[in-house]
This record gives C-alpha cells, structure tokens and sequence, in this order.
C-alpha cells in the first residue's frame, strides 16, 4: 500500500488487491482552522473462505452424516452451494463429488469397515474456496447392546430340569453375541435369578436342579461386548416328566406309502418311535402280529436311542410273493397310540389257471374254457397260452395251439376226427409265464344230428318290393345249437325254389326269428320256406307260406289339414281345408261333412248319405244365428275313412266396413265434354251390404231416382250389391257439381265425393262496337260472352267482310 501527496492532492495506492483489503477508508485534512474528514468504502471481491464447525454427526458401515457451518467470509459474495469430496484414508486423491445446497450432507454407498477423510468446499459466483478437511472417520454400525431373544419356548423336561430352545436377537447391537443367560423366577419369588452359571453359547440349554412340580418362569437374554441385552419374553411351565404320546415317522421315503418290487429284491422298513414313557411297539402283517421271526427270511431289529426314543426295522432280505401284504407299526403308552402302516407288493409270474372245462364236444372240434388264476403276480395278466397232446398215446409232448388269447375260452377247431386230445392252459403276465392247469382227457365225437324243419312260416308284411316272412324254431335241434337259417323263394306255379340268404341267417341279425325279403318284383305271387341248420348240417324244410302278391299295403287316408272358416253369415258357414298328408295308399274319393248344432243331441251329416263331397270347400247352409256348431270333416278312400278334422264356429255375420271405390280416373270427370255421356262407376264392399245412395250438388234440375237417390232429371242409376254406375247420356254444362254417395251398414258409414266439369264452347262476344274510324284503320271494343263454356276464354278471332258482301277475310 503507498500512500502519495503533493500539494493539495493525496493518493493512495494498493497494487495488488486481496480480500483483507476491503474496508472503510476515511481521510482527514487539518489546519489551524480546524479538521475535516472524508470516507469511502471499498469492496474486493474473491472466493469464499473455509467452511467451519464440520464434523460428523452420525456413521453407519453403509454411511456417513456430516455438518458444517457457512465460511466466516463469503468472498463478498453470496454462497450459492457446497461440494463434498472423499478418498480412502490411505489414499491420495479425493474423489466422487457430491453438490449439495445445504450445510448437510448424507454420503451412502460406503463400504464397511473402511476409514474415509472427508473435504468440504464453499463456492460463490466467483468460485470455489479454500476445503476444509475431515478423518479419517470408520464406517462401522454404533455398538449397543442386543436385543431380546425370540421364540423362548421349552423341548423337554424331567422331574428336576427343563431344556430351552430359542431363537436369535433381531439385532446382536453392533457386535457378535458371546453367549446366552437363562433367568429363572419360582412362583413364590418376585425376581429373577441366574439359572446357568456358564454361559450358553448356542440358542439351546439345559436348566437343572428345579424343584419337582414348583412352577417356574424362564427368561433369556443375549451377551456381546457392550453387555447383557433386553430380555426375551418369559414362559411359565411346572417342572415335571414330560408326557408324550407315541409318534410314528418312517426313516425312508415310499411314495404313497407302499413298496413295489419284483419277486428276490431285498427291502426294510426302518422307523423311530418317540414317547415318553418309552411306548410298547408291535410289527403286524394283514393286521396279523408278527411273532420275532427265526431264520433269515425275515429280520427284525429294536433300539433304544435314548429316554424318549426308539428305532426299529423290519427287513426281508430276498422277497416271495408270499411276503405281499400290508405290514403296520403300532406304538403304544400310557398317553396315546399310534400306526403306520405300509403296503408291500411283490411282483412275480401268476399262479396256474384252474378248472379247465372241455364242453361242445364233436368229432373234430371242442370248446375250453376255464378261471383266471387266484393270484396274478400282481400284474394284470397280458394273454393266455393254450397246448394240446395226445392222450391217446402214454408219452406226448404238448404242441402249441395259441398263445394271444386275452378271454378265458378257446374254440379248439379242425382237429383229428374222433381223437383223443389233453389240453394245458397257462397264464402270463409281465414277468413270466405261470405253471400249466391241464384237463381231463377227451374223446372226441359228434353228440347230435339234424335238426328238425321250423314252424309256422308266414307272410306278416309287404311292400312293392319287400315282404317280411316270420317263423318258429324247430320242436328238436338235434342235439346241438341252432346255427342259423336258410330261406327259399318261389312264384306262383314255379316249379323250383331259389336260396334268398348266401349266409345263414342267425338269430343277432333278426328280429325274433323273422327276415325281410329285399328286390321283389312288384305285382308278383310269392311264397316262402325255411330250413334250420346246426353243427351238422341243414335239416328238412318247413312246410310253405300262403302265397302273397308283392304290392304296397293301402290304409284308410290321415285326416284333412288345414280345415279353416273361410266366411260365414248370419245363416251359414263357408269351410276350407286340404287333402290329407297321407292318403293311406290309395286316393281319396271324397269327404263327409257333418255338423252339431247347439242344443241337439245328435251330428247332422251336411252331404247326402250316398254321396261324397268332392272338393274341398264347402258352405253349410240353414244354420241358426247366434248358436255355436261344431263341425268335423273326413276323408274317404276305398280302405275306409280317416280321423275327422275338427272345428267349432260361431254363426254369426261378419260385420266389414264398407269401402268405395271410383273405378274411372279424377282427370276424366274434369275433363268432360258437353254432349258426351259421363259415367260414374263405384264398387262397394262391406258386410253386410250396405244401403247407398247418391246426392247431386249443382245447377241441374233434380228428381228422385228409386225413391233413393237424388240426381239430374236426364241421368241414370244402376245399382247391385258390390257396384252402382251414374250415367248421364248427354252431358250439359248444368251437370258440372259433385255426386255424393253414402254407404251405411251396422259395420260403418262411408261417404265419396265425386267433382264432374263439364266443358262447352264459349258464347258469341257482347255489344261489339267500332270507333276511331280513318281512311285506313277502325277501332273495335265488345264485352266477353255471358257464358265462358266452363273455362277461361283464351283468345278471339275477328273477321270482316266488304259491304258488297264478299266473303270475310
């Protein structure tokens, strides 16, 4: 800093400015008048200094909380924010910056167990400033004591200790947990007292030397450095032998609880028992107790484990199929009992089939049949084996008959006529084949004969090309089972018969012995016979049917359909119907009409007795208004008559409100020419008919037309019940109005209007007058005609003529 002066003028000079120089400066100038002073402030702006008061306010081994205060200079210039770096404590470099606004800063991520300095840096507009460091500083949780234990609860107990079994403290408080205190208090004590002198080390104890059936509550707590942590919550038990019901747990897995295995494979069953006191055990088989077995077929073992523990195995070192069975452990104590029990199957080859039967013996064939064996193995049985020797001879060996049968029966077939035959029948199944059940020796030999001819053949049905033939059985079979049937045909007159079957036909394929004949030809005479055979052939035939012709069969018709009331009056009733869906094979001649009338006993038939109503449609006349009649129709064919067709009527007429209708177009009565006839035609519809009448509303002169109608002088009327035409001959001007018809009836009231025009040539102009006469030109004026002829006039035409009397131009 220098300070120059000279005269009146003073300088001071600072030629590198720092932060320390910013400030008040004041001069002051003196003379023997007196002093004056002046002042100026000068500002020098620069980075903020170093933070202050930074230190650590909470570390974790995942992270550390630091604070600090704002620099004691900011630099002249406002903080806007702070930048917190940190290194490794044995390394150089800080690093991983983190910005913050605050005077705080939580930095995460940190490893555990690592020392960490720590760097604060303050920064304005113009920078960063001077850090302030910090550390190194260990990343390690706060040390406290534990927490409680968890889960205290007891596994067992005798008469004078108790063993406990617990689970660690949620938290050890920072540091391992060295070990466990188990306190006890009596029931008659308010406090609790150490009950192990040595520390457990594991999360399980024996407490000893209790008093027999005093009450006791236990309590545990967890040691680490720090010290002794919260107790768990406490269990409260009496000091007694522990009471335990027998358990049962099978020491190998079987699935679904059963062994599976072929005959020669070794198994055991070993178990372990627990109760207190020790229960009593026992081994069953097929709930059989299984005495302590000698030899070596069967093992069986018992240990003691310990004061509440058994271990016994039951063991067969090579399986039978004799071994197969359910074998049970039952436990037993003072306190309970308890079963287990698993299933043994042993697989192995069938036993032999039994009782072979030979039946349907004949000369060259025979039937076997026979019993599955008593015991399979234990596996489904895959198919059967049947041999044959031959017993006539002392010593044969079998021969294979077949080897695939699944069913317990064989037909044994083309076999030496009247040999002599034994037969051996073997099971099989996966795993082997089973010993032969062999039969007694047979001698075979037809036992039958022919059997006799069937009975009663006839004729139960025919079409055009079918006929359906039914018999009985023959009285004897001769001695062997119906094998089926043989059907002859032939026309009447025909000498031969001809075979119908190729096959014989066998009672599955019929209904109760009975067979359709197909592809007849129509119109045709036939007759049937029918023959049996058995094992031994074709026995006589049955005497013939009655002969029959191949033809559809007719029946009486279906009843009509559709039978509806198409009109009715006050006096009659109009039905319809149609022809029967069925007519039964033959046409329908005819119907028969009949009615019930209320309020008499008895159908009245409509048609005469000998004839038959043709069409169908029909109007029942005379019939009484207001009364409810019943109708039925049926249809005649020449097999009989149908079921009637039915319906109930009301006679009654039917009220229709009339309508008219102008059968000539508007325009044409518009339109009308004077001297041309006008004819005005309506139809009338309506029931009942209705009463009509016309009305004329015009100029013309008028009269009484049928003491009904009111009309022209010059006009006509012709009427019926559906039409009524007005004809005027010769039409005038004076015809031009409307003709009004009404129509009444009970049903309604209708009226029509119908406007004519009629049109005419226009009279001759009025007082015609020439004026305004010159040498080449005249004026004419006149009045229209006093009648138009019924339209507007268009135009005039003027003509002239000379006065000599030439004709007009």
């Amino acid at each position: 800093m220098i300070i120059e002066t000279e005269g009146k003028h003073s300088t001071l000079f600072i030629k590198t400015a720092v932060r320390a120089d910013h400030g008040k400066y004041q001069i002051s100038g003196t003379n023997s008048s007196g002093t004056k002073m002046a002042d100026t402030r000068v500002d020098v702006m620069d980075v903020p200094g170093p933070v202050v008061d930074l230190k650590m306010v909470a570390v974790t081994k995942k992270n550390i909380i630091l604070t600090w205060s704002d620099p004691l200079d900011n630099g002249g210039s406002d903080i806007i924010g702070y930048e917190v770096l940190r290194k490794d404590a044995n390394k150089k470099l800080f690093r991983q910056p983190i910005e913050t606004a605050s005077c705080k800063c939580d930095v995460q991520d940190l490893l555990a167990g690592e020392q960490y300095d720590f760097r604060v840096v303050a920064r304005n507009k113009y920078g960063n400033g001077m850090p302030s460091d910090l550390g190194p500083i260990l990343a390690e949780d706060p040390k406290g004591t534990p927490s409680a234990p968890e889960k205290l609860r007891y596994t067992n107990r005798t008469s004078s200790t108790i063993t406990l079994t617990w689970q660690p403290p949620h938290s050890d408080g920072g540091s391992p947990i060295q070990g466990y205190y188990v306190e006890k208090m009596r029931s008659d004590s308010t406090e609790f007292e150490v009950a192990n002198r040595k520390m457990f080390t594991e999360c399980c104890g024996t407490v000893e030397n209790l008093s027999e059936g005093q009450e006791y509550q236990f309590r545990v707590k967890a040691v680490n450095e720090v010290g002794e942590g919260e107790p768990s919550r406490p269990i409260t038990t009496v000091i007694q032998d522990h009471k335990i019901a027998p358990t049962i747990t099978i020491l190998k897995y079987f699935k679904s609880n059963a062994i599976v295995g072929k005959k020669g494979v070794a198994i055991d069953i070993p178990a372990e028992v627990v109760g207190l006191p020790l229960p009593m055990i026992t081994w069953m088989k097929d709930n059989m107790v299984i005495d302590k077995p000698e030899g070596e077929a069967m093992t069986m073992e018992t240990e003691e484990v310990d004061r509440t523990t058994l271990r016994t195995k039951i063991a067969i070192p090579e399986t039978v199929r004799q071994d197969k069975g359910t074998y049970k452990l039952v436990a037993e104590n003072c306190y309970g009992k308890a079963q287990h029990a698993i299933r043994v199957e042993i697989l192995d080859r069938p036993l032999p089939p039994q009782n072979v039967v030979v039946s349907d013996i004949k000369a060259e064939s025979c039937y076997l049949t026979w019993d599955a064996p008593e015991d399979n193995g234990g596996s489904e049985i895959t198919n059967y084996v049947v041999e044959h020797r031959d017993a006539s001879k002392k010593k044969s060996d079998y021969e294979l008959l077949t080897f695939n049968l699944i069913d317990r029966r064989y037909a044994a077939n083309k076999m030496d006529i009247n040999g002599q035959y034994q037969f051996r029948i073997m099971a099989e199944n996966r795993y082997g084949r089973s010993d032969g059940c062999e039969s007694e020796k047979v001698q075979l030999r037809d036992p039958f004969g022919l059997p006799g001819p069937p009975r009663n053949p006839k004729i139960i049905a025919a079409t055009a090309t079918t006929m359906t033939i039914t018999w009985d059985p023959p009285l004897d079979n001769g001695g062997s089972t119906i094998q089926g049937y043989w059907l002859e045909k032939r026309e009447r007159g025909a000498v031969y018969w001809g075979r119908i079957n190729r096959a014989p036909v066998t009672k599955p394929a019929v209904r109760g012995l009975q067979y359709t004949v197909l592809k007849l030809i129509e119109g045709t005479e036939y007759q049937f016979r029918v023959a049996a055979c058995n094992a031994a052939g074709i026995g006589p035939h049955s005497e013939s049917t009655e002969c029959r012709f191949a033809v559809d069969p007719s029946y009486p018709p279906g009843p009509p359909s559709g039978l509806q009331v198409k009109d009715k009056t006050k006096n009659s009733v109009t039905l319809t119907w149609s022809p029967p869906d069925k007519d039964g094979g033959s046409p329908v001649k005819g119907y028969i009409i009949e009615v019930h009338e209320e309020g008499t006993p008895d159908w009245r038939r409509v048609t005469p007795a000998d004839k038959l109503h043709p069409s169908t449609k029909i109007t029942v006349p005379d019939l009484k208004e207001g009364k409810k009649c019943k109708f039925r129709i049926i249809a005649v064919n020449a097999i009989g008559n149908s079921e009637p067709a039915r319906t109930d009527v009301l006679v009654q007429d039917i009220l229709v409100e009339p309508t008219l209708t102008l059968e000539v177009s508007a325009p044409d009565l518009l339109n009308c020419r004077a001297g041309t006839t006008i004819r005005i035609p309506v139809t009338i519809t309506g029931r009942p008919v209705p009463k009509v009448t016309w009305t004329f509303d015009g100029t013309a002169a008028t009269e009484k037309k049928k003491e009904l109608h009111t009309l022209p002088v010059d006009s006509e009327v012709h009427s019926t019940d559906t039409t009524s035409v007005i004809v005027i001959p010769e039409s005038k001007m004076s015809h031009a109005g409307r003709f009004i018809m009404n129509a009444e009836s009970p049903a309604g009231h209708k009226v029509l209007k119908v406007r004519v025009n009629v049109l005419d040539l226009p009279g001759p102009p009025r007082d015609l007058k020439i004026s305004d006469v010159t040498r080449g030109s005249c004026r004419l004026t006149w009045k229209p005609p006093a009648s138009d002829g019924g339209e507007r006039v268009k135009s005039y035409f003027i003509e002239r003529k000379t006065v000599a009397g030439t004709p007009g131009v």
